[in-house]
């Protein structure tokens, strides 16, 4: 069936008003109250000029509204005519393409399923790392897009995703796992790296605050060692220097031992011989005189030991 354009023949309308004569009234008007001054006498005649203005404002504003109602009633009508006629066109039309939607969400389901079957089939082994939904293109549901397209998208990012795979493998980190993971989840490569970066620099952080905690603790080791050793050595210097004391000091016990026990001997063999020059007394006893030279200790033994053998003298 031919399209049928509705006519609609318009005839300008005519409103007329006298603008001219109206505008050169007005002016001439308001312009005698151009820099009027009122006075109190004058309050009045001011007052009642304003109310005047206002009146015929007014009534011009009236006339304008008026003028516009009576202009728009055709208009009005053909607006409500018209609006009948649009809605229904909205009855075909609503019909028609619940129709064509219909069939297109039923093309669309049908593509759908088509774009799931061929990811099946080009994804490969990378199936756990890229899902559909992920890289799914809603254009791909076109009729336009041929399958040509498609498989050339999957099979792109089938080929990023190895490439990923092998990039992060080849930094041999121990976050190979949790990057992997980030990348799964987010299919950018960057962020994934950006996990290694971090935990190697974490990890080398870490390995050297380790290293230089052993290092203090070789140092305090040594120290402690050190001290030790001085220790010992200093107390095995304190024992050797006791044990020669012990024997310089056993030495000397036994030399005053040995020279008590010789001054007794000695003691004992003079007064043996002491005993053996003491006269019996018997005999007449005579005078003798001895010109002797002696220390003050000598003569002080001999003075004791003439007493001791009963032997009188006299110092001269």
């Amino acid at each position: 069936m031919d399209n049928y354009d509705i006519a609609i023949i318009q005839q300008p309308a005519t409103i007329q008003c006298d603008f001219a004569a109206a505008k050169t009234y007005l002016e001439e008007r308001l312009n005698e109250y151009q820099g009027a001054v009122f006075t109190e006498e004058t309050k009045a005649a001011a007052k009642a000029t304003v109310a005047s203005l206002r009146k015929e404002k007014k009534a011009f504003s009236d006339r304008v509204k008026q003028a516009k109602e009576e202009y728009m009633q055709p208009f009005n009508a053909f607006w409500d005519q018209a609006q009948k006629l649009i809605a229904m066109y909205d009855t075909p039309i609503d019909y028609i393409n619940g129709q064509v939607t219909e069939f297109e969400a039923k093309r669309a389901e049908e593509k759908r399923r088509y774009i799931n079957e061929l990811y099946t089939e080009y994804i490969g082994d990378m199936g756990e790392i890229v899902s559909l939904q992920q890289i799914y293109n809603p254009k791909w549901e076109n009729s336009t897009t041929s399958r040509k397209a498609i498989c050339e998208e999957i099979v792109s990012h089938r080929n990023a995703a190895r490439d990923a795979l092998t990039a992060i493998r080849n930094m041999h980190s121990d976050a190979e796992e949790q990057a992997i993971a980030i990348y799964k989840e987010t299919l950018d490569l960057s962020r994934a790296m950006l996990h290694i970066s971090q935990y190697e620099a974490q990890r080398a952080e870490i390995q050297k605050r380790e290293q230089e905690r052993i290092r203090r603790e070789e140092e305090e080791r040594i120290r402690r060692e050190e001290r030790a050793k001085i220790e010992a050595e200093q107390r095995e210097r304190e024992a050797l220097l006791r044990a020669e004391q012990e024997k310089q000091a056993a030495l000397a016990e036994a030399n005053v031992e040995k020279e008590l026990a010789v001054e007794a001997a000695r003691q004992k063999a003079a007064q043996e011989v002491i005993d053996g020059l003491i006269a019996s007394g018997d005999g007449e006893e005579e005078l003798y005189e001895y010109r002797l030279a002696l220390t003050p200790e000598q003569k002080e033994k001999l003075e004791m030991y003439l007493d001791s053998v009963g032997i009188e003298w006299e110092e001269l």
